[in-house]
């Protein structure tokens, strides 16, 4: 479940990094990427990507602003409300 996330505008906008970020990147000499230290290994950020973390911490590169974590619960109550209803109507026949 994705908690944060932050859009990489390049390296003029880097000051703006939040501080959940500064330990888990690296900028290397020469390069116009940020490189973000993911489970998978470091990985370059390209401008106009997203950064994101979660619950357990893990930092994730995304080319879209991944969902948050409303997105899931509506989505988790949605689903909850829908198997309730079912189960209702077929206890009801």
């Amino acid at each position: 479940m994705i908690v944060k996330s932050w859009q990489f505008r390049g390296y003029e906008w880097s000051q703006d990094m939040p501080e959940w970020l500064k330990p888990e990147c690296s900028k290397r000499a020469g390069s116009p990427h940020l490189w973000v230290h993911t489970q998978a290994g470091e990985e370059a950020a390209a401008s106009g990507q997203y950064i994101a973390i979660n619950l357990r911490g893990h930092v994730s590169i995304h080319n879209t602003k991944p969902d948050g974590w409303v997105k899931e619960i509506i989505a988790g109550v949605a689903f909850a409300t829908l198997v309730a209803i079912v189960a209702i109507a077929m206890l009801s026949l």
